[in-house]
């Protein structure tokens, strides 16, 4: 079974229609080894399924600065982070922020800046694959968000000031066990949106 290459993921034309209108950002590149599991669940839908190049992570703020952030039912106690979104095979990453936003909270947003596309090289022991994020800061309407896609198993959200974005990363990085390349995987993106806001 073929594995996607990095250049069947990105289009370099989207790529710098974004970065002309909502950038420049930076790129970061970065190598995350999973288990088992981690590993399996995202090989299924890059590789046998195909149905996705990507993920946009969505730094969503109200008027007050605030940014929200997401938690799972499954997730550890107390462990909130961006929602995140597939971007499919034939959809354009703007589009598929606004259709992931609008599943996950309930908003419609309006994408403000692009704050960085981090490519990842995931791998569990001979097997390896690529991926993208697209980082993107946003803003909704002073509104609660709701869980729309009961599917994600989204069980609740919160607003943190900008500051605490790195927190966030870092207790995302110190997550062992089987959850450690998820957390390696998940911390980057918070980081991105922290220098962003410069918070």
């Amino acid at each position: 079974m073929d594995v996607p290459r990095l250049s069947e993921l990105i289009d370099e034309t989207e790529v710098a229609w974004l970065m002309s209108r909502y950038g420049p950002s930076r790129r970061l590149h970065i190598s995350v080894t999973m288990n088992e599991a981690e590993f399996a669940y995202w090989w299924q839908k890059l590789v046998q399924q195909r149905n996705r190049r990507g993920e946009v992570v969505l730094a969503i703020q109200r008027t007050d600065g605030n940014v929200l952030l997401h938690t799972k039912s499954f997730y550890p106690a107390g462990l909130y982070r961006l929602p995140t979104g597939g971007v499919l095979p034939w959809e354009k990453v703007l589009f598929g922020a606004r259709r992931e936003a609008k599943e996950e909270t309930g908003f419609d947003i309006r994408v403000m800046r692009l704050a960085g596309i981090i490519t990842y090289h995931f791998h569990n022991g001979g097997r390896h694959m690529p991926f993208v994020s697209y980082v993107l800061l946003a803003r909704s309407d002073d509104i609660q968000p709701a869980i729309v896609d009961t599917e994600e198993h989204i069980s609740d959200f919160r607003f943190i000031p900008p500051s605490q974005l790195r927190h966030i990363a870092e207790t995302l990085r110190q997550l062992g066990g089987p959850l450690a390349g998820w957390g390696a995987f998940r911390a980057p993106p918070h980081d991105l949106v922290a220098d962003a806001l410069d918070a």
